[in-house]
C-alpha cells in the first residue's frame, strides 16, 4: 500500500469523525502539527488525552455510589475533562460535560448519577474512534520511515 493511499484513507476517516460530530476544527489543528515537522506529536497528544480522560472518568465513577460525594471535587474533575476535550477537539465529550458540571454545582446526586453515564459513553466512543485513527497514523509513519530507509539504502549502493 502506498503512502498516498494510506493518507487518503486517513483523511476520509478524519472527515467521517468530523461529519459525525465526534471531533471539531480544534482536532484538525492538532492533526496539522504533523505537517510542520512533528509526525508523532498529534498521536502523543491524543494518547495523553486518553490517559487523562480515563483517569478522570474513573475518579468520577468512583463517587457515583458515595452517599456524600464531594461535589466540589467532582465539578473540578468534570471541568478538567471538559477543558481537555475542548483542547483536543473531542466535541462529543465536551458536549456531555456541562450537564455533569451543573449536577455537581447544584449538588444534585440524582442528576449526577443520570448524566455521568452519558459522559462515560461519549468518552469511550471517542476513545475507540480516535484509537483507530492513531493506529492508522502510526502505520503511515512506519511506512514512511521504511520507505525513507529503503531510499537511503538504494542511494548508497
Amino acid at each position: 500500500m502506498t503512502t498516498a493511499i494510506l493518507k487518503g484513507l486517513l483523511r476520509g476517516y478524519m472527515k467521517s469523525l468530523f461529519d459525525e460530530g465526534v471531533v471539531n476544527d480544534q482536532f484538525n489543528m492538532i492533526m496539522a502539527l504533523k505537517r510542520i515537522g512533528e509526525p508523532d506529536r498529534a498521536v502523543k497528544l491524543i494518547e495523553k488525552y486518553f490517559a487523562d480522560g480515563e483517569r478522570i472518568v474513573s475518579e468520577l465513577s468512583r463517587h457515583i455510589d458515595n452517599p456524600k460525594p464531594d461535589f466540589c471535587k467532582l465539578a473540578s474533575l468534570a471541568r478538567e475533562i471538559e477543558y481537555k476535550s475542548t483542547s483536543i477537539g473531542a466535541e462529543q465529550v465536551r458536549l456531555a460535560c456541562p450537564d455533569v458540571i451543573k449536577a455537581c454545582d447544584e449538588k444534585n446526586k440524582k442528576n449526577f448519577s443520570r448524566t455521568l453515564p452519558w459522559l462515560k459513553d461519549e468518552f469511550s466512543n471517542t476513545r475507540n474512534k480516535l484509537a483507530a485513527l492513531v493506529k492508522m497514523e502510526r502505520k503511515i509513519v512506519r511506512f514512511e520511515r521504511s520507505q525513507s530507509s529503503a531510499s537511503i539504502a538504494e542511494s548508497s549502493n
